[in-house]
């Protein structure tokens, strides 16, 4: 039988993988900075994008593990359904699976929206 401590560690996961994701994304943007002071400004403008978009995938599993911590069970299945799909397409779309720190954070959300999809039953 699911209990709190589902949801507590969904979260812990979901917000870890989140960070990861945002952290990653930061360095992008801090490599893409590089690329522009050495006259690469083509690729430092690929960085940014790629960064910001990191940045922006990364709050938004961080967002949706803390939405399925409180309330009932549809919450909590609706939440771990959005951790599963998310990852799922960053790695097809977005490139989780190009930064080892953005791989990690996708892995950890993934088991994240497992842990909430148990504690909806």
């Amino acid at each position: 039988m699911a209990t709190g401590d589902d949801r507590r560690l969904g979260m812990i996961f979901g917000l870890l993988g989140g960070l990861l994701i945002v952290l990653d994304g930061l360095l992008r943007g801090i490599a893409g900075a590089v690329l522009l002071a050495i006259g690469r400004s083509g690729a430092a403008l690929g960085a940014w994008e790629h960064g910001i978009l990191l940045i922006i995938g990364g709050l938004l599993l961080a967002f949706f593990a803390l939405y399925g911590r409180r309330g009932n069970r549809d919450r909590s299945l609706a939440a771990g359904v959005i951790l599963i799909v998310l990852p799922i397409l960053g790695w097809f779309v977005l490139g989780f699976g190009s930064g080892i720190l953005s791989l990690v954070g996708a892995v950890l959300a993934l088991i994240a929206g497992l842990l909430y999809l148990v504690s909806g039953r």
